[in-house]
């Protein structure tokens, strides 16, 4: 499963492996794609209150603070077609 993140959030930070469990336990147990979403969310937002720099703190919040339904219609545009 690739969960799709937007590019600059991914290179600000590396893939955790509790990140990993974490959503291995939501996909196991049984919760929606939105719910791990939100998981996902807070994670980062615990991730962006470690930067120092104030510009990228805010890039970092703005990142994770995307909707879902954002996040749904920009995985959409980018899904290969069948």
């Amino acid at each position: 499963m690739r969960v799709f993140f937007a590019s600059s959030m991914a290179a600000q930070m590396p893939f955790q492996p509790t990140l990993a469990a974490v959503l291995l336990c939501l996909c196991a147990s049984g919760c929606s794609m939105q719910m791990v979403y939100q998981s996902v969310q807070e994670m980062q937002l615990a991730q962006c209150d470690r930067l120092t720099d104030l510009q990228e703190l805010q890039r970092c919040r703005a990142n994770a603070r995307q909707s879902y339904d954002n996040y749904q219609g920009e995985r959409e545009a980018v899904k290969p077609a069948p």
